[in-house]
């Protein structure tokens, strides 16, 4: 936590990344499981590096995940799941994902178009709510800014769910995100990075130092 604000860094791909994210603050490290995403990263590659690991806490980020493959991913110590799933995903399907992990495991992240909100079955099943900018054709790092003022409005109509920013975060604009959103809880990827997949140590201290100045 740095000046109040939980930190996740997503898209970690090697152990020195994982532990210059840690190093400035980081209280999540944001390893995805998609293959897709060109941050992938492999359940063996992911288990080779969880021994040489920092201390902060494991996300498994999966998209549209089977229940057997939570499950199996539990058993490799990842402390937090990040489900990203598209909006019109059967309730049953998504109440499956929470019955498959532990308590205070599953963050939900949905792909909301603008003119839908969380809905209500979500909140009370996820842990914490992740809102990304949407793109029809991706399902998260766009590396764009989403609608900040939307997320405000969904931390104040629900102020005892944890809400985590994410979407086009950087050094520059972290500030003005946090101000403008009452965000507690940000997650940050493309923003700090040299390449995909690669962080710049630059780039996370020059983060660091935006959020000691909030």
């Amino acid at each position: 936590m740095i000046n109040g604000i939980t930190l996740k860094v997503c898209g970690i791909t090697s152990v020195n990344d994982a532990v210059s994210a840690a190093g400035v603050g980081a209280d999540y490290l944001g390893f995805i499981l998609h293959p897709s995403s060109p941050r992938h990263v492999s359940e063996a590659k992911f288990a080779r590096m969880a021994p040489m690991l920092p201390l902060a806490k494991r996300v498994a980020v999966v998209v549209q995940p089977e229940v057997e493959t939570l499950k199996r991913l539990a058993t490799l110590g990842f402390d937090v799941f990040q489900v990203h799933f598209d909006a019109t995903t059967p309730p049953d399907e998504i109440r499956a994902w929470a019955d498959a992990v532990k308590p205070r495991q599953l963050w939900l992240a949905p792909r909301l178009p603008a003119n839908e909100e969380v809905k209500a079955e979500w909140i009370e099943l996820a842990d914490a709510i992740l809102m990304d900018t949407f793109h029809a054709d991706k399902v998260g790092g766009t590396g764009q800014t989403g609608d900040w003022s939307k997320f405000k409005r969904h931390v104040a109509a629900h102020p005892q769910k944890t809400w985590i920013l994410a979407g086009g975060l950087n050094p520059e604009n972290i500030n003005t995100a946090i101000n403008a959103t009452d965000a507690l809880f940000v997650d940050v990827n493309s923003g700090v990075e040299e390449s995909p997949g690669v962080k710049s140590q630059e780039k996370l201290f020059a983060l660091w130092r935006a959020l000691e100045r909030l």
